[in-house]
């Protein structure tokens, strides 16, 4: 049912892993065997890479395929220490686990390149997300999902699977998760968010929707 849930999300699945530490930190273990999957398949990265806008400084997540075909991996991987699950960001929660044992960052935290990021989103009830984020030039990232046209559906709390990880570019970045219950297009939410202002997440309103956002600040070590 996990790796089912991989492939397509599953919101009995998605509400279970929630509750279940045994499961999160398998899906934890699909994620970082995910990574090593894509270090290992350069060719597959070097298209993935291709497809990637220039103005786009972040690794796109990783597919749902990837991570079930990384599954291969996971007896050579123990899984990491389970983070806790805290409400750093009220309705999103952003995970940095890259270099180091997850946690759960808090507004305005400083994290180095190279980074991976995870994020949870905890809506309350079923709903359509958004994973997005915005530079100190007010450039937009789309995160997730990162293809297709509709938003992620989820129904209650919710890690989500894959990671963006984070390039060697510094400054501030703030992640933002957009929830509506009705779909909306990418392109209202990136009309919504290209060239706000990154350290005042009170300037952005989007009309039939409700956001959370995280603020990252990205130094090199």
């Amino acid at each position: 049912m996990l790796e089912e849930h991989l492939l397509s999300a599953n919101p009995a699945t998605a509400r279970h892993i929630a509750g279940c530490a045994h499961c999160q930190a398998w899906e934890r273990s699909a994620g970082e065997a995910a990574r090593v999957f894509a270090r290992q398949g350069p060719l597959w990265m070097a298209k993935t890479q291709a497809r990637a806008s220039p103005m786009r400084r972040w690794a796109p997540l990783l597919p749902a395929a990837a991570l079930a075909a990384a599954a291969l991996f996971l007896l050579r991987f123990p899984p990491p220490e389970a983070p806790r699950y805290a409400t750093k960001g009220g309705e999103l929660t952003v995970y940095v686990g890259g270099q180091g044992e997850p946690r759960a960052a808090t507004e305005g935290e400083r994290v180095r390149p190279g980074e991976a990021l995870r994020f949870q989103v905890a809506p309350g009830s079923a709903a359509f997300v958004w994973i997005a984020s915005v530079d100190s030039t007010g450039a937009v990232s789309r995160l997730a999902p990162a293809e297709g046209t509709t938003p992620l559906a989820v129904d209650g709390a919710q890690l989500l699977p894959g990671s963006a990880v984070l390039d060697a570019a510094e400054g501030p970045e703030r992640i933002w998760a957009v929830i509506s219950q009705e779909p909306l297009s990418w392109g209202v939410v990136e009309q919504a968010l290209q060239g706000s202002p990154v350290r005042d997440p009170k300037a952005v309103h989007i009309p039939g929707a409700r956001t959370a956002t995280v603020l990252l600040e990205r130094r090199a070590p």
